[in-house]
């Protein structure tokens, strides 16, 4: 509970039971929800009832074969003939299709990508460039993880943000070199991270007791020559040139005359020969790091904090390394089968049970973006075209595609004073506490938006039946498992209020704002 404590006013006791549903023959409300709340943007009673009644394969597979979500394009100019900046419709849609849309497990993994591979409208500036970005993750969410690798690599977008983009080969006459950014980004956040690792996350040491560096600088310029060569797409009406100028719609392609071709020792020692090609030469790089044991912890360790717990046991992350590496088929970096481990997995699914025992340091807080889509799948909300979901997300520290730094909104290596590991809790504090407090507030009390509206019908007491109507809140928002205190003070609020929707409101503010809600557990 020592997390909750530091950081969370609200008084309420965090529950999580633990067990395993899996081998029920039907799961359980609390199973459902559960799973629903580490593998959508938040469970419904629809979506409860029709996951017991597939189970879990079956619609993990009806999932992978969703693709319905998109981002409207948006133009390059705007109505004053400058270049168009408004990223508001393209926010818009996102909240739309993460309370709406069918393909929920698409679009989380999607998310979670984005934020391990991050492109910021801080700097890369253009409202046209995030669409076509953002349908790189969701095309690619339940694809290789090289083919992920390889799309970003080659995404405008990318190119613009970490300067990979026109980053011709150096010239010793002019003293230039290859730009190093996208190379060492690659690396340090994208694939394997700065220290080698075991399957199960933990940093190999060397005779030293020294961490074991993944890569040195040589590897880092070395891999900035292979990956010289590249530029932005070619405009419509225009000519190709060696460096075009910005443009974000197709793919980067390569000049051949820009690229350096001398051999190259990369990343575990892998020799790029002499006289390739720029697309030759990616390949060899996607391959080296591919080839790495370390990218499997890496990436895993990063995909479970994301959907299930921000601090997983290595044994947790060594299992799904090791699927990582190997789908039961030879194949590595199969992104459905690592979705597949980390759902499934013994330590995800076992709060599932509610005569466990409790594990107050398992599940992860919401962040913003999770908060308000979870919230409002919740209440039924209906999101009309002047949706301004987006403003309340950037008060409380994630403002939808501007990340503000290449660890996105908050780094995976944050941890809490004692050392537990608690990336979201980095955007955290008093403030963002109360803004919570205060949007919930708004929700249920006023109105986000012109367009934005929820139902409570499903939530008022039928006569003075407050109990059933906690057993509701409790099942829409708590895996059906509130704790005995926070239904005393749901109940209390709620008795203290005049009239069904009154009651209503005040059980909801009470449960909406407790640390038991704020953590997924």
């Amino acid at each position: 509970m020592k997390r909750i404590l530091i950081f969370f006013v609200a008084g309420a006791t965090l529950l999580a039971n633990r067990g395993d549903a899996q081998t029920a023959a039907v799961m359980s409300d609390q199973a459902a929800a559960r799973f629903l709340d580490q593998a959508t943007w938040g469970p419904t009673p629809a979506s409860i009832a029709q996951l017991q009644q597939t189970g879990v394969i079956a619609w993990l597979n009806a999932q992978f074969a969703l693709n319905t979500s998109d981002l409207p394009d948006q133009p390059l100019l705007g109505s004053d003939g400058k270049a168009n900046r408004d990223l508001t419709p393209v926010q818009a849609a996102f909240f739309q299709n993460a309370v709406t849309g069918q393909d929920q497990l698409r679009q989380r993994v999607a998310f979670a990508l984005s934020q391990m591979w991050v492109v910021s409208a801080v700097s890369t500036k253009f409202a046209y460039a995030f669409p076509p970005y953002w349908r790189l993750f969701r095309d690619n969410a339940f694809a290789n993880y090289r083919d992920i690798m390889k799309a970003l690599t080659l995404s405008p977008a990318m190119g613009n943000y970490l300067n990979m983009a026109n980053n011709n080969k150096g010239n010793p006459v002019k003293g230039t070199a290859a730009n190093e950014n996208y190379a060492r980004e690659l690396m340090q956040l994208f694939t394997v991270g700065l220290t080698q690792l075991d399957l199960n996350g933990n940093p190999v040491l060397d005779s030293n007791n020294n961490p074991v560096p993944t890569y040195d600088q040589s590897v880092v310029t070395n891999t900035a020559r292979a990956l010289t060569g590249w530029t932005y797409p070619t405009a419509p009406n225009t000519s190709a040139k060696a460096n075009n100028p910005q443009y974000y719609l197709g793919q980067m392609f390569a000049v051949e005359g820009a690229h350096d071709t001398t051999s190259k020792t990369i990343i575990g020692g892998a020799t790029i020969p002499a006289g390739q090609t720029a697309a030759q030469d990616l390949e060899a790089v996607l391959d080296a790091l591919m080839a790495q044991r370390s990218m499997a912890p890496f990436v895993s360790r990063q995909l479970i904090q994301h959907l299930v717990t921000s601090d997983p046991s290595p044994a947790y992350i060594q299992r799904v390394s090791n699927v990582f590496l190997n789908n039961g088929s030879g194949v590595r970096g199969d992104m459905r089968a690592v979705i597949t481990a980390i759902l499934t997995d013994q330590e995800a699914r076992a709060g599932d049970d509610a005569s466990a025992a409790a594990n107050a340091t398992f599940g992860h807080l919401r962040e913003p973006v999770l908060f308000l889509a979870n919230i409002l799948r919740g209440l039924n909300a209906t999101l009309g075209p002047s949706s301004a979901i987006d403003r309340y997300s950037a008060e409380l520290g994630e403002d939808l595609f501007y990340p503000p730094t290449v660890f996105s909104y908050f780094s995976p290596m944050y941890t809490l004073e004692s050392g537990e590991p608690a990336p979201e809790f980095q955007i955290y504090s008093a403030q963002t506490a109360a803004y919570r407090a205060d949007i919930v507030n708004t929700i249920l009390y006023g109105a986000l938006d012109k367009s934005t509206a929820i139902s409570l019908t499903p939530f008022l007491p039928a006569g003075n039946d407050l109990s059933a109507m906690a057993d509701t809140i409790s099942h829409a928002f708590l895996h059906h498992a509130m704790s005995s205190d926070l239904r005393s003070a749901a109940l209390s609020a709620a008795s203290a209020a005049t009239g069904a929707k009154a009651q209503a409101q005040a059980a909801l503010y009470v449960v909406l704002t407790s640390s038991e809600y704020q953590i997924v557990q």
